[in-house]
């Protein structure tokens, strides 16, 4: 029936083109190109899914630091602005000790 040496390749080998690979352009019209396509479309989707999912999980973890950072220098911020508050206060309370000593030396003298 075929020449010698000729095999001709078993039609059950090859599974039917997926019905989302219909509407795709093909530059080949090899049924070999069409089998690997999808194979090829699924495995370099997988890994751009997987690629954005970890830079999204390195965003987030940059963006948690980031927000941690900022809280810690708010509350150096709020360390050294209440240091100063304080001494503040301290120097007001000196001063109005002074200013006491100083009006009773001056009402005693009048006297």
């Amino acid at each position: 029936m075929f020449p010698e040496g000729y095999h001709p390749e078993p039609t059950t080998t090859l599974p039917p083109p997926p019905a989302t690979m219909t509407s795709s352009p093909s530059s080949s019209t090899s049924p070999s190109d069409s089998v690997a396509t999808p194979a090829v479309l699924s495995k370099s989707s997988a890994p751009s899914r997987i690629e954005k999912r970890q830079q999204n999980t390195l965003a987030a973890r940059r963006y948690r630091q980031r927000r941690v950072d900022q809280m810690k220098s708010l509350e150096d911020e709020l360390r050294k602005v209440r240091e100063e508050r304080d001494a503040l206060k301290m120097r007001v309370s000196k001063l109005e000790g002074e200013t006491e000593a100083l009006r009773s030396l001056l009402g005693r003298e009048k006297k």
